[in-house]
């Protein structure tokens, strides 16, 4: 797919990076362009595909060091580099949490490392003010009460924040079936009323401890299931009540806890 400047414009999901990003190119950037404009306060930069070529190593130990591959004209790894800047402590926790499986256990995949690559790609981090209530409502995939009883709170007590690359770039053409992994933080009323970038700031530090206080991905089905394109205001169908009887997309309850 080609490069589009106002990428931020061209729905609701991807509207979440307006204001917190800046898009200045014309073209693809360079890994130079993407350090200069989102890597000047980061632990890492990003390199190219030589770069890392030349190191002669695996993905999570480049990270490691600091340097983050990215390939030329991809949108994977253009919202990857965008996700960096937005969320650097927790970033760095997953690759550390990689390299200690790798460390003990050696490169071969292990599910803790699964569990991290999944929230990788497809993770969402919800922040609310009420996590009891609503983790419950999700755990029973109970879409009355979150997405058509409570609509209200959306916005407002309830803020989703995209952290998986791989979600931003379905977002690109968005389709019915797209399902965020989500964690969820607590965060003070107060936070909700905050300038977009000063909520990413605390919301990256709150998820980098809660996800390493609670050893999150040693459990074995860490992440909740939350159906994107029923959020209200990212998806116009879902103005109409009918939109979530959709069973295929909107499952029933099957919560294993």
């Amino acid at each position: 797919m080609d490069w589009d400047a106002n990428v931020t414009q061209r729905n609701a999901v991807l509207a979440q990076l307006a204001g917190a990003i800046n898009v200045p190119w014309a073209d693809w950037p360079t890994v130079g362009e993407l350090n200069q404009t989102l890597g000047a306060q980061l632990p890492v930069r990003f390199i190219d595909d030589n770069d890392f070529v030349a190191l002669n190593c695996y993905y999570e130990q480049a990270v490691e060091q600091g340097l983050v591959p990215t390939r030329a004209a991809s949108w994977h790894d253009f919202f990857g580099a965008v996700i960096w800047a937005l969320y650097p402590k927790s970033k760095t926790l997953l690759n550390r949490l990689h390299m200690a499986d790798i460390q003990a256990l050696g490169l071969r995949r292990t599910p803790r490392r699964d569990r991290v690559t999944h929230f990788d790609e497809c993770g969402m981090v919800l922040a609310v003010t009420n996590k009891a209530e609503i983790e419950q409502w999700l755990c029973d995939h109970d879409w009355q009460q979150l997405f058509i009883d409570q609509r209200h709170r959306w916005g407002k007590h309830w803020q989703p924040f995209v952290f998986g690359h791989a979600l931003y770039e379905q977002a690109l053409a968005p389709f019915i079936g797209m399902t965020a992994k989500c964690v969820i933080v607590e965060m003070p009323a107060e936070f909700f009323e905050l300038p977009l970038t000063q909520r990413y700031i605390l919301l990256d530090c709150k998820l980098a401890a809660e996800l390493e206080q609670r050893a999150l991905f040693d459990q074995p089905r860490p992440l909740r299931p939350l159906p994107m394109l029923g959020i209200p205001g990212w998806w116009a169908d879902n103005e109409e009540p009918t939109f979530y009887q959709n069973q295929d997309y909107f499952r029933p309850p099957r919560c294993r806890k």
